[in-house]
């Protein structure tokens, strides 16, 4: 657009009609992406390391109690099953099986909280190498009549769209992090259902699961993070001498797509990974 005419949107104009909603727009935005990114690659221990401390030194241990007796009992029903199982004779391959699950669970029992540690960081240090937050400005440059109409008429849409997809996108994190803890608290209480075999060992694999599908969705998001910042960076408008007017209207409604795009890939980053892997 003409020099003079850009200056003098920019000036008088632009002051006019930009109102609050961009700066604030501006701030909220930038604000909650990096809390959000913050977080992104660091493990449950240094998320909340009070909160961390909080589970491993006193829920744990007393989850793990409950665990150890939940043991015993669940060999001796494991026994009793297959003694009321009267189509099957009691095997030594069958004392042998059970055997052995025993040994598992007390193995897991020895090994589990150092294992879910090393998964933990396993994927953190995953989405901190994947992610790529390089993504298109999301505000415009260009000063001219469309950028200045489109804060008249969406300023204050815009500040809610990007208010809202920022918390969305920061909660979605935030509430991974409680979810582990909580994987964490329950593990004791999911692995000696692994000793009975025959259907009901199926409490500990549906923890497995998910376990495997909250620990790596942070894996997923920085992926999606990174994959729509280049998908709409790519996206350009079609252009002709009169549209040269409107760019900035162009820009600012990408940027609006980018947020709402991006926000809803973030929050269905969990049942990708559960289709995707049958987690």
């Amino acid at each position: 657009m003409p020099a003079w005419l850009e200056e003098f949107i920019g000036g008088f104009v632009g002051d006019l009609f930009y109102g609050p909603f961009y700066k604030l727009a501006q701030i909220v935005w930038v604000t909650l992406m990096e809390l959000s990114l913050g977080v992104l690659g660091k493990t449950p221990s240094q998320f909340s390391p009070s909160a961390w401390s909080y589970v491993s030194h006193t829920l744990y241990p007393w989850t793990l109690g409950i665990g150890l007796s939940m043991v015993n009992v669940f060999f001796i029903c494991s026994f009793l099953k297959a003694v009321s199982n009267l189509k099957e004779q009691i095997t030594l391959e069958l004392c042998i099986e059970g055997m052995i699950r025993l040994v598992a669970v007390n193995v897991l029992f020895q090994m589990g909280f150092g294992l879910m540690r090393t998964f933990f960081s396993m994927a953190s240090a995953m989405a901190g190498e994947i992610i790529d937050f390089k993504g298109p400005p999301l505000f415009t440059g260009e000063v001219d009549i469309g950028s200045h109409l489109f804060w008249w008429l969406f300023g204050l849409l815009y500040f809610l769209v990007a208010l809202v997809c920022g918390i969305m996108i920061f909660l979605t994190l935030y509430s991974r992090y409680i979810k582990l803890y909580m994987l964490v608290v329950c593990f004791p209480l999911a692995m000696p259902s692994m000793i009975s075999g025959r259907g009901i060992d199926e409490t500990a694999k549906a923890w497995l699961r998910n376990f495997l599908g909250n620990a790596f969705e942070v894996v997923i998001i920085a992926l999606v993070i990174s994959i729509s910042g280049k998908i709409i960076g790519g996206f350009n408008l079609p252009e002709d001498s009169f549209a040269d007017f409107f760019d900035g209207f162009g820009q600012a409604l990408k940027s609006l797509i980018y947020m709402i795009g991006m926000t809803g890939a973030v929050k269905g980053a969990n049942n990708f990974m559960n289709k995707t892997f049958h987690l």
